[in-house]
């Protein structure tokens, strides 16, 4: 189907389809998209193909050659066509595949399929994100083909969507959820120490290396490394510091502050002040020690 309206817009009895022909972002850029019920063994090459199209098998089997190996394929894996390898892959005959993809080229793409899992001589995955959450990023592509910069702003946001669901998926793989280290450790600190400085009064360590997305016991070795305590003894040394400046200018009670530090339980907060300054809360409130003699948020024990 193509006509003034939806120009890059096609449609078969088992095939929609958008090309795209526009360029928002350098980095990462669609030009094709679409979902596929194939007849039985229907196939596509041998061809080399420019960029890069990631498909996400909903259902049946098929098969891909590429660089000499044949791979069985079912549902629930990805195989990804790479620029310029000979692949030819096709649909079973007794259960041929129907599939969803999409098409992209970019300056990163190269590292982000790296990032998904399809390093060299890898061109297939099992997926670890239900596939039903790529069909519908698919759907959402198809649904809005009429050119205009609305629909170009949408369709860079669900590639980029797509893309991280099959980063998701690999980080997913291990069976622990944990992620990998694709940053500078400086970005991972100042990204954990903004957090605790937002959030000491209600957060908890395990929190923090959920919302920085990688492993807490390599989050605990770099931040010891540059700020020289553990990410647990740095989040104490701000309480204690938040706690001094409401003593000093509030009368809220000691309960109340320590609530809202961070502690549910006035005692527990007690012993904490008294093992960080060597003074009860309330003994600091009436005679606070000199600055000189306070430790500072990272002073270890």
């Amino acid at each position: 189907m193509k006509n003034q309206e939806h120009e890059y817009y096609f449609v078969t009895k088992n095939t929609r389809c958008l090309t795209y022909h526009h360029r928002l972002c350098e980095e990462l850029y669609l030009f094709m998209c679409g979902m596929e019920q194939l007849t039985p063994g229907k196939s596509f090459g041998p061809v080399a193909r420019r960029g890069y199209h990631l498909h996400v098998i909903l259902s049946g089997e098929g098969f891909l050659e590429v660089n000499g190996n044949h791979i069985a394929l079912h549902a629930g894996q990805m195989f990804l066509v790479k620029p310029d390898e000979m692949t030819y892959y096709y649909a079973s005959r007794e259960k041929p595949w129907s599939y969803c993809w999409v098409s992209f080229g970019g300056n990163q793409s190269d590292y982000y399929m790296e990032q998904a899992g399809f390093t060299q001589g890898v061109n297939a995955l099992n997926s670890y994100i239900k596939i039903e959450k790529f069909y519908d990023l698919v759907n959402q592509l198809l649904s809005k083909p009429e050119l205009n910069l609305a629909n170009d702003l949408r369709r860079q946001g669900l590639l980029n969507q797509f893309v991280g669901l099959a980063i998701e998926s690999r980080d997913r793989s291990s069976g622990h959820g944990k992620r990998n280290a694709v940053y500078s450790t400086d970005s991972y600190i100042d990204h954990a120490l903004d957090y605790i400085h937002g959030n000491y009064n209600h957060m908890k360590i395990s929190d923090l290396s959920a919302f920085i997305g990688i492993d807490r016991s390599y989050l605990s070795n770099i931040f010891h490394k540059r700020v020289g305590v553990s990410p647990q003894r740095y989040l104490i040394g701000v309480r204690m510091r938040k706690s001094v400046e409401l003593l000093q200018n509030t009368d809220y009670s000691i309960k109340e502050i320590a609530s809202k530090v961070g502690y549910d339980d006035a005692l527990t907060f007690s012993k904490m002040f008294k093992s960080f300054y060597g003074v009860s809360p309330t003994s600091y409130r009436v005679r606070p020690p000199q600055d000189s003699d306070l430790p500072s948020e990272n002073q270890t024990d």
